[in-house]
């Protein structure tokens, strides 16, 4: 399976795994403030080891390059309280060069690359945790959170992941992320703003994804 560009919170993959970006760059968090860790009596859903499996089976873990447990796809959002876990969130994909390039009218791009300028321009995230609630928490990172640049068919994917966070208790929880750019950039494959194209400052790039934590039985 080819990566797709797709408006939702998932965990991008190599080649074949469904890879995701955000293009609502202009939206802004939504939380619901009275939400409450609840606990969580079923069974734990995490498998045992550490392993973030994509759609198609590729080692997301082995990909990126990290033992610890993997929190971001649609299929590895449950860990084990007590285990630290990383964050991981769509991936950004761009046209492979500047020559065809397509860009809104009104936008003009700092170098002529469109990953390049994306990666010129790239400041960081900020991470938040339980957004809106009591237990909101929040933590920044740099460029270190690109773990790698992958070409898929013919376009270039920046792939990204947090630093490990300590152990959430057990219960729902959601993770936000908010992208910080130097300036305006649009990834010249389309010219519609919304579509193909992220603001400049801190914009949420990632709405509030639900993480369940399961206590680990012995």
């Amino acid at each position: 399976m080819r990566p797709t560009r797709m408006r939702t919170a998932v965990i991008p993959a190599l080649a074949a795994a469904v890879l995701a970006v955000c293009g609502a760059g202009q939206a802004r968090a939504q939380a619901d403030p009275q939400t409450r860790t609840r606990p969580v009596k079923a069974a734990a859903v995490p498998p045992a080891d550490h392993n973030c499996l994509s759609p198609d089976g590729t080692n997301l873990n082995v990909f990126l390059g990290i033992s610890e447990r993997i929190v971001g796809p649609p299929a590895c959002r449950e860990a084990f309280t007590g285990e630290r876990w990383v964050r991981s969130f769509p991936s950004w994909g761009t046209a492979p060069d500047g020559n065809g390039a397509r860009y809104p009218r009104d936008y003009t791009p700092t170098v002529f690359d469109p990953m390049q300028d994306f990666l010129a321009k790239f400041q960081g995230v900020r991470i938040v945790t339980d957004i809106g609630t009591v237990r909101e928490q929040s933590r920044t990172f740099g460029s270190e959170v690109i773990r790698r640049i992958a070409t898929s068919g013919e376009n270039p994917f920046a792939f990204f992941a947090s630093d490990p966070f300590p152990s959430l208790t057990a219960g729902e929880h959601t993770s936000t992320v908010f992208m910080r750019l130097s300036a305006r950039h649009c990834d010249g494959l389309g010219r519609r703003p919304a579509d193909n194209c992220l603001p400049g400052g801190e914009f949420v790039y990632s709405g509030p994804t639900t993480i369940r934590f399961f206590l680990k039985s012995t």
